[in-house]
């Protein structure tokens, strides 16, 4: 049986794109789509299940080009993805290849290089140098300016799980509010000042008007750029 949330309607952030997105799953992760033009989408950290109401949506905004796996754990759908739209090439950067082809051997999965010479130029990736699981964010131009959607590296958690998993959180350093993901700092990153440093110089170049993180709700309003620079720097 589905989750509740996958029966809910996609998130519409830029319906001209359209760039929406949409949680799935008991983790409450979040994709997203972005359209690339021609009626191409581009889908990130694609989940399943998927209700037909969302199938019937999509359809209507276009075919999936491509099927983006953000770094190596966010690949639960990709299968479910790839049988629906057979002709959508499954992308990753090339710190996630190893652990994505091994742990789905039957699926084909190039190089980012592929989506990148696709791209038009309203829609841009950029990855964490310093990221050992192959984190890609893709930032995307809408109607209110920059747009942003990370995938581990932050998180803006309304609340923890409850029960034992909660308690797991909180000894790890996940508190309900947008912070750089204590798992990601601690175990994927090689230099958190380096890090740090170029996170910042990214929010400084884009200044994105929203955020839409993988996990947890929605990054924007008046004082949201100086909560990302806090969060940040809290690292």
């Amino acid at each position: 049986m589905s989750d509740r949330r996958d029966d809910l309607p996609w998130e519409i952030y830029d319906p001209s794109l359209p760039f929406a997105g949409a949680l799935y799953g008991p983790q409450r992760a979040r994709m997203g789509v972005i359209g690339m033009g021609g009626g191409e989408l581009l889908i990130i950290s694609p989940g399943a299940p998927i209700s037909d109401a969302r199938w019937r949506t999509l359809a209507a905004w276009g075919a999936p080009r491509f099927l983006l796996a953000p770094n190596h754990f966010h690949s639960f759908g990709l299968t479910a993805w790839q049988q629906r739209y057979p002709d959508a090439q499954i992308v990753a950067h090339p710190r996630a290849l190893t652990r994505l082809r091994r742990r789905l051997p039957a699926l084909e999965i190039h190089d980012l290089s592929l989506l990148e010479a696709a791209l038009p130029p309203a829609i841009r990736l950029f990855s964490p140098p310093m990221a050992t699981q192959g984190e890609t964010w893709v930032a995307v131009q809408i109607a209110a300016g920059a747009a942003w959607f990370v995938t581990d590296g932050l998180v803006n958690l309304r609340s923890l799980p409850p029960g034992p998993t909660g308690l797991f959180f909180w000894l790890m350093g996940f508190r309900p509010r947008l912070m750089v993901n204590p798992f990601f700092k601690r175990l994927f990153l090689r230099d958190k000042a380096a890090f740090k440093a170029w996170a910042l110089a990214e929010l400084g170049r884009d200044s994105p008007a929203l955020v839409v993180p993988a996990h947890g709700g929605l990054i924007d309003g008046p004082d949201h750029l100086d909560a990302l620079r806090a969060a940040l720097e809290a690292a």
